[in-house]
């Protein structure tokens, strides 16, 4: 039987964080209903009980914003219409401001085994610089209910490179993560936003790419001394706990996305649905597949493109057709071999978009 992951998208947020680059819609909880219509048609036409789901991913927007029976609504869509795995990896994204200890146990009820808290920053003014509506102190609650409810896989995200971090608020930051214990931490590096204009009331001060780097590899220094293994260029994890679900992006293996905006990856083929969501519903109304693009990437290509995200690497026969860019990388420092791998050394992974435009 074929395996492949589920990404479900939910495009509703109560407020768009100005850094998101995904598709989103204010929400209205009566747009709930008519998503999770439209989802119901769109997963009807994917239907394939050849298909083994050994991991679900529900991401947005907010998805927290869903009750545990709509969770659990999407679940038994999944068992029905593929093959749900019974030890599926089962992840949801959430805000801290809308997790409580009911809503926690509904969704650990309901079938959610993973669960990854978009905490940012523990720092008052690093969230006021986000325009985040949770404070410092909902952050760490909503971590420790989570545990209480019985998540023993936590991820939480941070986000560096703001204008209001220091290297000691940095390593605060960490203390709280040290405290807290989860089982795996992102750390996304903050880009493709005019930091120049400071939130209101606030002061800003100009971030460079050396600071951001300088932060970013204290992050990393903080994360390693914890027990952390550093698995791809934003993640970390205790050992075993990878996110298995986002491994499969970076492995080339097959990922179904449903919900506008939504991307997959099935037979070799990219695909991305509609991210206007009226035209989503209308191609489903009318039995279509609301995709907008479909591509198929050079194999070769794809797989250094997605693999050298990864710090154990790849193969060095996935290089056979680059054979003087392999030569050139390998004699800068810019890739090295460990053992049958070939990768891109932690002192030089902020550089990997630039060593990736050698194989494009």
């Amino acid at each position: 039987m074929k395996k492949t992951g589920l990404y479900i998208h939910f495009p509703f947020c109560r407020r768009a964080c100005f850094y998101c680059h995904f598709f989103k819609k204010k929400f209205q909880a009566e747009d709930t209903d008519s998503w999770l219509q439209h989802f119901g048609r769109e997963i009807r036409l994917r239907r394939d009980p050849h298909w083994l789901v050994d991991t679900v991913y529900f991401g947005g927007g907010s998805p927290s914003l869903l009750g545990p029976g709509q969770v659990a609504e999407l679940l038994e869509a999944a068992a029905k219409h593929f093959s749900l795995s019974d030890r599926a990896e089962v992840t949801l994204e959430a805000n801290p401001e809308d997790l409580s200890p009911q809503l926690l146990k509904g969704l650990h009820s309901s079938g959610i085994n993973r669960l990854s808290i978009g905490v940012q920053s523990f720092q008052e003014r690093d969230l006021r610089f986000l325009r985040r509506t949770h404070d410092a102190a909902q952050a760490l609650r909503a971590a420790a209910m989570a545990r209480d409810a019985g998540f023993a896989n936590l991820s939480l995200d941070q986000i560096i490179g703001l204008p209001t971090q220091t290297a000691k608020s940095m390593e605060l930051n960490f203390r709280f993560i040290q405290a807290l214990s989860p089982t795996h931490v992102s750390v996304y590096i903050l880009e493709g936003v005019p930091l120049e204009r400071p939130p209101r009331g606030g002061v800003s001060r100009p971030v460079t790419d050396e600071r951001d780097a300088r932060l970013y590899f204290q992050a990393r220094r903080a994360l390693i001394d914890l027990g952390f293994e550093h698995y791809e260029v934003s993640n970390f994890c205790r050992p075993g706990r990878s996110s298995r679900h986002n491994l499969k992006y970076w492995r080339m293996e097959p990922y179904i996305g449903l919900g506008p905006s939504a991307a997959g990856f099935l037979d070799g083929i990219d695909y991305r649905n509609r991210s206007d969501i009226k035209k989503y519903y209308s191609d489903l109304q009318r039995g279509k597949l609301p995709q907008v693009k479909t591509r198929q990437l050079d194999p070769a290509k794809r797989r250094i493109i997605t693999g050298l995200r990864l710090l154990e690497g790849i193969p060095a026969s996935a290089f056979a057709g680059f054979p003087g860019e392999i030569d050139f990388l390998l004699q800068e420092g810019l890739l090295v071999c460990r053992g049958e791998n070939i990768t891109v050394p932690p002192n030089k992974i902020l550089l990997l978009n630039g060593i990736l435009g050698y194989f494009i």
